[in-house]
């Protein structure tokens, strides 16, 4: 038992031996092999104020009641062969290797012991849950777990979950799950590695404790698991920026930005008398005097209010100079409209003539429409559009205006390469429509080009 504990430090050791600053200029320079599908494919599933992803399928769906998320197409970083062979020799964390990889923060955490090992289990009718680690700051909770059980296998997806605060209430987070398989040439194995992503809201405060309840064919498993919040105590970094952004006369405010261990969020507000719809930042990074680069993967917000951006972090690095790039912004025209008629199919009016209607769906409590948005240039894929607004309403020729069905969320499914459209699945309920149906657009694509260089710190 002493000779593995031993082992253990020495593994631990040797981890931290490794040169960081070498690591991440290789990381920088590998040729990227693998897409990271989490943030192209998207929002799997929305529950109230919840919005979670999926790397595996093609679909999202948008459950923010108050506010939009953005999703950009990013690649994977490939942690160094060294790395990741000491992480396979660390008992419990080996498969977790092909999971953070793709995550340069999460790496630069584990290489920093800023980790926090758990191994807590729960049991039933031939299933397991086991949360082996968590991974936590101030606004990001990270948690490592596996799933076992009959007919379990690495490939496995979760069918639900539900992560709850010490209250019992649901956490106000964007919340992703990055469930991956082995390679399809290998066998697969038994057990099924996964980690579960929250980004709270600024405000919302990290819990002491976290119900993790997850459905694993058909059962549900559930661990209560403890957040240590001595081990991020104090471990932030909060600048007020308060730079102004000019495209084509149009105006953003960077305002600030915080650096924590596990991310660095910069908020971003439009000005009020912009004529134009922002939607997002096209290939926005940070970078720092070494010339490393810090990712965006998620904002959170509206830009009526404002947006804030979920960095990559540098904290570790501790940079002396952290600057945000970008090579413009994603824009569109204010105020549009989308008007179908849902039974001949005919679009009388669309924001973009590559925006059609597809057809619908009939089901139990509604109807499903189905809107492709095709031909996206290489710039437009890179962002998911948040089509019709969430909870928003819609008029049919006699002006009776009607609520979209969409609590848990709008779904879209799209496919790498742009070749086949992207779908956006809407639901509205059985009615004697006068027809058409207006719609008002919120987001559509739409870009300017213009570089971007806003000095951080």
């Amino acid at each position: 038992m002493c000779e593995e504990s031993g082992r253990e430090r020495q593994l631990v050791e040797a981890m931290l031996q490794i040169d960081r600053e070498q690591a991440d200029l290789e990381m920088l320079s590998m040729e990227d092999e693998r897409l990271d599908a989490a943030l192209r494919n998207g929002l799997e599933r929305g529950r109230r104020h919840t919005v979670r992803m999926s790397r595996k399928r093609l679909s999202l769906k948008l459950g923010l009641s108050a506010a939009c998320v953005l999703l950009l197409l990013t690649a994977f970083v490939r942690v160094s062969p060294s790395f990741a062979a000491i992480m396979k020799e660390i008992p419990g964390f080996g498969g977790f290797v092909e999971l953070i990889e793709g995550d340069k923060t999460l790496v630069s955490a584990l290489d920093n012991e800023f980790i926090q090992p758990l191994s807590l289990t729960d049991e039933k009718n031939g299933f397991k849950l086991t949360v082996n680690g968590v991974i936590a700051d101030d606004n990001r909770l990270v948690i490592l777990y596996t799933g076992e059980g009959p007919g379990v296998t690495n490939e496995t997806e979760i069918e639900d979950f539900k992560l709850l605060n010490e209250n019992g209430e649901e956490l106000i987070a964007v919340i992703g799950y990055s469930q991956l398989g082995k390679d399809d040439k290998e066998e697969a194995g038994s057990v099924m590695y996964d980690y579960f992503d929250a980004s709270f809201q600024e405000g919302v405060a990290m819990p002491e404790k976290v119900d993790f309840n997850v459905k694993l064919k058909g059962q549900w498993l559930q661990v209560n698991v403890p957040i240590d919040h001595s081990r991020f105590a104090g471990m932030r970094e909060e600048i007020a920026v308060n730079e102004v952004i000019e495209l084509d006369g149009q105006r953003l405010t960077v305002e600030s930005a915080v650096i924590t261990p596990l991310q660095v969020r910069v908020t971003v507000k439009a000005d009020p008398d912009n004529t134009l719809q922002t939607n997002g930042m096209i290939d926005a990074v940070l970078k720092d005097e070494k010339g490393r680069i810090y990712t965006w993967k998620t904002g959170m917000g509206d830009y009526n209010d404002e947006m804030v951006y979920h960095f990559q972090s540098s904290y570790f690095a501790k940079p002396r100079k952290l600057a945000l790039e970008a090579d413009g912004a994603f824009m569109s025209q204010r105020d549009r409209l989308f008007v179908i008629n849902t039974e001949t199919g005919e679009t009388s009016d669309t924001p973009d003539k590559r925006i059609t209607y597809h057809g619908k769906q009939e089901e139990k409590d509604g109807y499903v429409l189905q809107l492709d948005m095709a031909d996206l240039d290489e710039t437009e894929q890179k962002l998911g559009y948040t089509f019709f607004e969430h909870n928003g309403s819609f008029t049919d020729a006699s002006g009776k205006s009607y609520s979209l069905l969409d609590k848990e969320g709008s779904q879209i499914e799209w496919h790498s390469g742009g070749l086949e459209p992207a779908r956006y699945y809407y639901k509205i309920p059985k009615a004697d429509y006068v027809q058409p149906l207006t719609f008002r657009v919120k987001q559509y694509p739409g870009y300017i080009l213009e570089p971007i260089s806003i000095t951080i710190k």
